[in-house]
């Protein structure tokens, strides 16, 4: 089954419960998660704040409180963003270095491998008192693209790299969300990204902020936290598609 087939089932699957709990008031929408936060050198803990007040940027999109989102793909991305146009970062599911250490077909870059470091930790999910992901690996979100390199001769036959960008799919640079999670906009959601970053250094090309951006995509269900049971703190929190 391809991601399409995979996202449109799902999303009978979610409308169809929807309109059974509200006798067809509420229904699903795609939509995202998106938020972001600046990465600091030397710091390895980041805390994701999926219900925070966004103001002043169009790209980030939070989780409101009656809210209901069931995530379809997860992921964690880096990007550098820039000074003057902030709003024309671009999402890496690998981070792009500067041409003195890699070749990049990006502007700009990170100055060293010292950033990979996020891809050997892990994202910790509480919910309430409870625990939604406990240890899931942020290995999964390293998703270097397969390319290969190719030349073009110049006016003097001398081999010269063509500056052409990996094919780019959001979908496919995220990690498919297996169980189905529920998130409530009515719960207190603590998020945290951690890996070991003593002694590294996280800056980038001149003009440009270093950014980490935690990216889900799914179902939003505007009002849905009104059709959950209130029983059980992390109620409909997992279930099986």
């Amino acid at each position: 089954m391809n991601l399409t087939d995979l996202r449109r089932e799902r999303f009978v699957a979610v409308n169809k419960e929807y309109q059974q709990y509200s006798n067809g008031a509420k229904y699903a929408e795609e939509s995202k998660i998106r938020i972001e936060t600046p990465l600091q050198n030397g710091v390895g803990q980041y805390v994701i704040d999926i219900k925070k007040q966004i103001t002043g940027n169009k790209r980030e999109v939070s989780l409101d409180r009656n809210d209901v989102f069931i995530p379809n793909f997860i992921g964690v991305f880096v990007a550098l963003q820039s000074t003057d146009k902030p709003a024309t970062e671009l999402l890496m599911s690998y981070p792009a270095l500067t041409p003195d250490n890699g070749m990049t077909q990006y502007e700009a870059g990170f100055l060293s491998k010292d950033i990979f470091a996020l891809y050997n930790g892990r994202l910790v999910w509480n919910i309430d008192n409870g625990v939604l992901l406990g240890s899931y690996p942020t290995e999964r979100f390293l998703k270097v693209p397969q390319t290969q390199g190719a030349f073009l001769l110049d006016t003097a036959d001398t081999a010269i790299p063509e500056q052409i960008l990996p094919e780019w799919d959001v979908l496919k640079a995220c990690d498919l969300v297996i169980p189905k999670l529920t998130i409530a906009g009515t719960r207190d959601h603590q998020i945290t990204i951690n890996f070991d970053a003593a002694g590294l250094n996280f800056d980038c090309t001149e003009g440009y902020t270093p950014v980490l951006v935690f990216y889900m995509d799914g179902f939003l269900v505007k009002g849905g936290c009104e059709y959950l049971e209130n029983s059980n703190p992390n109620a409909k929190a997992i279930g099986m598609w």
